[in-house]
């Protein structure tokens, strides 16, 4: 049952269709908290077998609904956890997410899943690299939205750390101290080391991302950290995060990579939402959500923008793109997001503090592919 990937935006439309009695659990779940974690999912399902209860359901739905909580809690995926679990459960079936992502605790029964804290982690940018660097030694690390950082394999024969890449005596491992005597701790050899290291590292992320667009986290201290980033004044965006990353974990290097990236997506929207505002003159750009609908059903919208925090509620034609408000409807703005995924568009969760732009009207604003017709 147990996922370890983001469901596809074809899943995901899939999910956001009508059925009875469906329930949406979103759980905080790590292995230091596994009690916890399996004790709010159980909560969880408790409180929607209660509501589904008080809600006119039977006795055959209230115990298949046990069924499926029994079948959640017994699965292989609490033997891997990351950081948090989705969970969707209807009396027939049920399926589960384990993702690195933090998600807010939630439930929520109806005749929808509540798919929108997955849509804004498979929208909001996940992916970065980071570089753990001392004298001691150095690693490349890899983020994506799916997974906790891994290391690179990087060629880089030779400068394993400041010994190494010196020609002195070679001492590998982050978790070995090696001394350096004499001379050895010139600021020469530290300024040869970094820039031997920035040479593999520039090599090995420019192959992987040659466009840039990924973010590198520098994680080092002073003086590695100002000589690394004296070194890397090119396109690529450098996150420097001070201090010994000796003794740091891969769960600690990814928590403070997911905490920054936060600011980093709210400025590089703000941007984006700024270039939006540009095309108003050639009317390609939408900021009512029924137009905005309507072009992300017919495939229309390059860049959505919204804000995640607000709740807009109603269903959508999937055919015309039409859509009613209704407060027993799901959320709008989430299913308008998987539409623009599924037609090949780009989509910016935001919050709406995080924009400042003549353009946008604190909820939604789109780029269109082309000009609305009348």
């Amino acid at each position: 049952m147990a996922r370890y990937d983001f469901p596809t935006t074809t899943e995901l439309l899939e999910l956001g269709s009508p059925r009875d009695h469906a329930v949406t659990v979103y759980a905080q779940a790590n292995a230091a908290q596994y009690d916890l974690a399996r004790t709010t999912v159980k909560s969880a399902m408790d409180r929607a077998v209660r509501s589904v209860r008080n809600g006119g359901g039977n006795h055959a739905i209230e115990a298949a609904l046990h069924d499926r909580t029994t079948e959640v809690l017994a699965d292989e995926g609490w033997r891997k956890l990351s950081r948090s679990l989705a969970v969707f459960v209807t009396p027939e079936r049920a399926e589960m997410f384990v993702l690195p992502n933090e998600f807010e605790n939630q439930l929520q029964v109806g005749s929808f899943f509540d798919v929108g804290q997955l849509v804004r982690s498979i929208a909001t940018p996940q992916r970065a690299f980071a570089l753990t660097l001392s004298a001691d030694g150095w690693n490349l690390w890899r983020a994506t939205g799916s997974e906790l950082v891994t290391e690179v394999d990087v060629a880089a024969e030779g400068i394993a750390d400041v010994a190494d890449a010196t020609n002195r005596a070679t001492v590998r491992g982050r978790g070995h101290v090696g001394r350096l005597h004499g001379d050895e701790g010139a600021k020469a050899l530290l300024e040869k080391y970094a820039k031997r290291v920035h040479e593999a590292v520039v090599k090995a992320v420019d192959a992987e991302d040659p466009a840039a667009h990924l973010p590198l986290f520098l994680f080092a201290a002073d003086p590695l950290l100002d000589m690394y980033a004296n070194l890397d004044r090119g396109r690529r965006e450098l996150a420097p995060v001070p201090g010994s990353p000796d003794e740091l974990t891969a769960a600690q290097i990814d928590e403070r990579i997911r905490q920054d990236l936060a600011d980093i997506n709210a400025r590089r929207a703000n941007s984006t939402v700024d270039t939006i505002g540009d095309g108003v003159s050639k009317g390609i750009v939408a900021t009512d959500l029924v137009d905005i609908a309507r072009a992300a059903v017919g495939g229309n919208v390059d860049t959505l923008v919204y804000d995640f925090t607000v709740d807009v509620l109603g269903r959508l034609d999937d055919q015309t793109g039409d859509l009613v408000y209704r407060d027993d409807g799901y959320d709008l703005l989430s299913r308008i997001a998987v539409w623009v995924l599924q037609t090949g568009g780009h989509v910016i969760p935001v919050r709406a503090d995080d924009v400042v732009s003549e353009v946008w009207n604190r909820t939604a604003v789109a780029r269109l592919r082309y000009p609305l017709s009348q």
